[in-house]
């Protein structure tokens, strides 16, 4: 087990609990602590959505009628001057030919449906800092063929949690604001239909019954300076440990430890927003990721015999390189309306340092995987009202990786769609 994931589980779990009985207590009073009436003027409303429908396509397979939507609705409640009940449902559906990275390779899809519930309490303490205690729940479900119904997916899976953060303003001035943000969540994630291959054989036995479960730990520290002209930027690391619940660790014989799987991964995002002139932006994203797991893969190569076994270390580390540069022209065609254009470019490189690559008959190889996606997008925005814009988006992914057994998985594909609609913001 790497040093890094040792950790002491019954520790972390009382504080997580002593955490949330405090959140919990939070949650309740605070209201009543407050004196305040419910008028006009005490719910804000926030709503967005937009839905596109057109055509998408993996080069090589049956091409498919597409729709991508999204919604969002935020009401807020103002208890006083300094406290806010913040309420968000986020919700998405996109039916399209796409290829999704799991933990154990890239799995082709057709329907991805999303529902994303939280509620929290920002809570100014003075003019510069204020905390935000928050809870959420969070559904996917993930179809991998059309004939499959949704909620029976695989790969489907929940997650129900809360965490406390706390923000600082250390720069506000007409030109700037700098803002700084420190936080901790807890959450599970239970996948309800993914059991192991042991349990099938055994549904008697109670090994390995959700081996994808886990209990998620996360820490975030980010900083954040919008300017009204010249260079915008922030800059964030996260910290997530995950402790899965009933996935055992295997030695070089593939026997089960006893050792439950752990990962800790770091996060590194970035973004920087210059305006060249009043018309023309330039936005950089990028993100690095680190994936250290005591997981090590065992494969049978699906036969009873065990000569062809193979033991692969650190099959489950990996990391993860993003950059996306996008340029985007803005033009007042009237008062509060905007035409929108955007054209970008976005490259994904993941490298699996313990992963070995296998020839197209499963044979393992002497080279660590190392998987490339280029993913070019041009979108516009016309506006038909203040409210209402008229949306198009065009994409097209080139996928290129030196794993060249496909027989479960996808890594070496061309994809394109195109898409238009409407897209409501009040």
């Amino acid at each position: 087990m790497a040093p890094m994931l040792k950790v002491n589980k019954n520790t972390l779990k009382k504080l997580t609990g002593r955490f949330f009985a405090f959140l919990a207590v939070f949650f309740i009073t605070l209201p009543s602590l407050s004196a305040w009436a419910l008028n006009k003027d005490s719910v804000l409303w926030f709503l967005e959505g937009q839905i596109l429908g057109g055509y998408s396509q993996i080069e090589g397979t049956s091409g498919l009628g597409s729709i991508i939507s999204n919604w969002l609705v935020s009401p807020t409640v103002k208890l006083d001057n300094n406290l806010y009940w913040i309420n968000i449902y986020n919700g998405s559906y996109d039916r399209m030919a796409q290829v999704v990275t799991q933990d154990e390779g890239n799995r082709q899809a057709t329907d991805i449906q999303t529902h994303n519930l939280s509620t929290s309490f920002k809570h100014r303490v003075n003019d510069t800092w204020s905390l935000r205690p928050h809870f959420f729940v969070n559904w996917s479900f993930l179809k991998e063929t059309e004939d499959e119904s949704f909620g029976n997916g695989l790969y489907d899976y929940r997650d129900i949690g809360g965490g406390l953060e706390s923000s600082w303003i250390t720069l506000n001035t007409r030109q700037q604001q700098d803002e700084a943000r420190l936080g901790f969540q807890f959450f599970k994630r239970e996948y309800p239909n993914y059991q192991s291959v042991l349990f099938l054989f055994d549904p008697n036995g109670t090994t390995e019954i959700d081996e994808k479960d886990f209990y998620g730990y996360k820490a975030n520290l980010s900083f954040d300076s919008r300017s009204r002209s010249g260079w915008s930027w922030g800059l964030e690391t996260i910290s997530l440990y995950k402790d899965y619940t009933d996935k055992q660790t295997i030695d070089s014989n593939g026997i089960r430890t006893g050792d439950t799987r752990q990962d800790f991964a770091q996060y590194v995002n970035g973004y920087a927003i210059y305006s060249l002139c009043s018309e023309f932006t330039l936005r950089l994203d990028g993100q690095f990721v680190v994936n250290v797991s005591n997981l090590d893969f065992y494969d049978t190569h699906n036969t009873l015999s065990p000569a062809d076994d193979d033991f692969i270390e650190k099959y489950y580390d990996y990391f993860i390189f993003n950059f996306k540069p996008s340029m985007i022209y803005t033009k007042n065609i009237e008062k509060d309306k905007n035409f929108v254009a955007s054209v970008g470019y976005e490259l994904n490189v993941f490298y699996y340092p313990g992963r070995k690559t296998q020839d197209p008959q499963g044979i393992y190889q002497d080279k660590d995987e190392q998987d490339f996606t280029h993913t070019f997008t041009l979108q516009t925005s016309y506006p038909v009202t203040k409210q209402i814009a008229w949306v198009t988006l065009l994409s097209y992914t080139i996928a290129n990786s030196n794993q060249e057994f496909e027989q479960f998985y996808t890594y070496n594909y061309n994809l394109w769609s195109a898409v238009t609609g409407v897209s409501i913001k009040y």
